[in-house]
C-alpha cells in the first residue's frame, strides 16, 4: 500500500459484482482522534518564580545555618579547650563592667574594686567575689587577699593553673590581677 492508500480507505464493491467505470468510487473522511481536551500547563510562571525564590531562600538558609553550626562548634571547641577567665566574668555578668578586664586572649583578668575615697570609684566586692569563686580560688588566697593592708605592699599567691598579685589601699580599694602562665 501506498501512503495515500494508507490514509484514506475506498470503498470496493463485493466481488460479482459490477461498478460502473464512470461511477465515482467514495473514499470514507480520513479518521482523526478527537481533539485532547487542552490541559494547563503543569506550573504557571508564577509558580516557577515562587519555586526559584523558595530554592534561593532555602540555599542562603542552610548557608548561614551551617555558618552558625560552624560558629557555635568553635565555641564549644573554645570551651573544652578552656576560657576559664572569660567564662568567669561571663557567669558573674561582669564582661561589661570598665572595673574587671579580661585580657591576653582570655589568660589574665584585672579587677579594681571601689575605694573609700571619693574618687576611688571600682566594681563592688561582690562582683570580684563571684569572679575569685568561679576560678576556684582556695581559701588561703582569698584570706591571705582579704588580710592585706596598704603597708603590705604587693602580695602574690597561686593555685592549680593560676597565678594572682594583688595590692590594697583603703583609700583606693584592692587592685588584683589573675594570670595562667603561657603555652
Amino acid at each position: 500500500m501506498t501512503t495515500q492508500e494508507n490514509s484514506t480507505a475506498s470503498i470496493e464493491a463485493p466481488a460479482g459484482s459490477t461498478t460502473d467505470a464512470a461511477a465515482p468510487t467514495v473514499a470514507a473522511a480520513p479518521s482523526t482522534p478527537a481533539p485532547l481536551p487542552a490541559s494547563p500547563p503543569a506550573f504557571s510562571s508564577r509558580e516557577i518564580r515562587i519555586g526559584a525564590v523558595g530554592v534561593g531562600l532555602g540555599l542562603v538558609a542552610g548557608v548561614v545555618g551551617s555558618l552558625l553550626v560552624a560558629s557555635v562548634a568553635g565555641g564549644l571547641g573554645s570551651i573544652a579547650m578552656g576560657n576559664p577567665m572569660a567564662d568567669a566574668a561571663a557567669t558573674c555578668e561582669v564582661e561589661t563592667n570598665p572595673w574587671i578586664t579580661v585580657g591576653d586572649e582570655g589568660r589574665s583578668i584585672s579587677m579594681q574594686s571601689e575605694g573609700e575615697g571619693e574618687e576611688a570609684a571600682g566594681a563592688n566586692f561582690e562582683d570580684l567575689a563571684c569572679v575569685l569563686l568561679e576560678l576556684d580560688t582556695p581559701d588561703s588566697v582569698i584570706n591571705r587577699i582579704d588580710s592585706t593592708r596598704a603597708l603590705d605592699g604587693r602580695q602574690t599567691g597561686t593555685w592549680e593553673d593560676y597565678s594572682a598579685s594583688w595590692g590594697y589601699h583603703p583609700d583606693n580599694g584592692l587592685d588584683i590581677v589573675i594570670e595562667m602562665p603561657a603555652d
